[in-house]
């Protein structure tokens, strides 16, 4: 049996219409041209896909049956067809990138801004994910790079840590803690933690309760919806839970919340993940980059260099804190 992708895609065609000469009008081809492929491959299969006996064409049982699976097919042919875009010359001035929260509060700007500068030719578009997606989506194609934590991927890809910075006691102003310089985490075994399922990134969640356990603390956890400093934040602002972000999204807190830094201070990574070998100029730059600007903002990200991490916010709009 020989049968071809324009086949299968005829087919299709006709089989969402019903009607050979719409199937035609979709196609940019005459009626004929679809009549006879459609021919072509019901000889190929050894049996007929459409009933013509009557005044409107339909599908016999076994068209009926293998409709969802050309269907199926032809999707992935144009799903195919446009991750090799990304690889054709002439077409590399367009990167997708993908990003968890709250490298899209804070890094993923500083990214757009500096290949504004430094890349003026590259077009790069910017879409945030929710935690435990970066792998996901750069491993279907969606995405040509990805900034995530602790972001679990096969080895097609290459990943490296750019970014380096402070992890954040979020908690209510209201609390006797709140005014502290900083936070000892054994302190807070009162509240429990508001956290995103383990299920979403579980590197990063044994990491915070690594963290915990090395500060005297063994939270009870309450568990939230991916974005835990958002629809969730009123816990954190009630006093009823603490959360731990990063310096980041701290600064995007909603109001009634502070974010103090550990009395034992702990670094949090953020990831550049992408296609290893890549042959594309347009990536080589783009990650050489990210790593300038990964350096730098590391650097401003340390306590003493960056004291707008560490406040109250009260007019500010409310982030995230999920990650990968």
């Amino acid at each position: 049996m020989s049968l071809t992708l324009r086949q299968v895609q005829f087919f299709t065609a006709v089989a969402r219409t019903l009607h050979f000469g719409r199937a035609a009008e979709a196609l940019f081809v005459s009626q004929p041209v679809v009549s006879q492929e459609i021919a072509r491959l019901e000889r190929a299969l050894g049996f007929e896909l459409f009933d013509r006996s009557k005044r409107q064409i339909s599908l016999t049982a076994a068209g009926e049956a293998l409709r969802g699976p050309a269907l199926d097919l032809a999707d992935a042919a144009r799903h195919f067809e446009q991750f090799a875009v990304r690889f054709s010359k002439g077409r590399a001035a367009t990167l997708t990138m993908v990003g968890t929260p709250s490298a899209m509060d804070y890094f993923i700007p500083l990214i757009l801004q500096g290949a504004e500068a430094a890349i003026p030719w590259l077009q790069i578009e910017d879409v945030g994910v929710e935690t435990g997606e970066v792998a996901a989506n750069l491993e279907s194609g969606a995405a040509d790079l990805g900034l995530g934590r602790y972001v679990s991927i096969s080895d097609r890809f290459r990943s490296e840590v750019v970014f380096r910075e402070p992890l954040m006691v979020a908690l209510s102003e209201s609390h006797p803690l709140a005014v502290d310089a900083s936070i000892h985490l054994g302190d807070l075994a009162d509240l429990p933690l508001l956290l995103w399922p383990r299920e979403r990134n579980p590197a990063y969640y044994d990491r915070l309760m690594d963290i915990c356990a090395a500060g005297g603390l063994d939270p009870l956890v309450v568990v939230s919806r991916p974005r835990v400093i958002g629809t969730r934040s009123y816990l954190i602002a009630d006093g009823r839970a603490f959360g731990l972000v990063p310096a980041s999204s701290a600064a995007q807190l909603p109001a009634g919340i502070v974010a103090l830094p550990l009395d034992s201070p702990e670094q949090l990574p953020l990831s550049l993940v992408w296609r290893a070998g890549d042959p594309r100029p347009a990536v080589g730059e783009l990650v050489a980059l990210i790593r300038q600007l990964g350096a730098t903002a590391s650097r401003a990200s340390q306590p003493g260099e960056r004291q707008a991490a560490v406040h109250s916010s009260t007019d500010l709009p409310h982030s995230s804190e999920k990650e990968g």
